[in-house]
């Protein structure tokens, strides 16, 4: 890595942190952290995925989505019903609870974007979310 250039991780870091503290804080108040909230998004958007493909879908490893998702089944924010093609597998749904506060969760993580982009023009946040994109491609490629 050029030296000039290790400046990129740092930043990366150091916004991977903040945005996570600003996350469990806004979360709190839903009993939900940085790292159980997007188990809801994910089923909002697909309901009735697996366990692993929920780890794949966030790129987590599968202990930590048990651990997540047994948090949410006990919150009751989602339940788990027995697969009928692989009865060791479950499908993972969210419920009416868990279903009533995805919007909540949305305008925490939209008011967060609007923060830290308040100064970015329109052009600039559509080629910032582009660079990001294409260095998390050649991430997930590498890991």
């Amino acid at each position: 890595m050029q030296e000039e250039n290790s400046a990129l991780i740092k930043y990366v870091n150091t916004i991977s942190r903040i945005t996570q503290s600003y996350t469990d804080e806004a979360m709190a108040k839903l009993n939900l952290t940085s790292g159980t909230y997007p188990f809801l998004l994910v089923l909002y958007r697909k309901e009735g995925i697996n366990q692993n493909e929920i780890s794949r879908e966030l790129n987590v490893d599968k202990a930590m989505s048990a651990r997540s998702i047994k948090k949410l089944i006990d919150l009751q924010y989602i339940e788990k019903e027995e697969d009928e093609k692989d009865s060791r597998a479950y499908k993972l749904y969210l419920t009416e609870k868990g279903r009533a506060i995805v919007p909540e969760i949305k305008k925490e993580i939209q008011q967060w974007i609007k923060i830290i982009t308040k100064d970015l023009s329109k052009d600039e946040e559509e080629l910032l979310e582009e660079l990001l994109s294409r260095v998390l491609g050649k991430a997930s490629e590498n890991k």
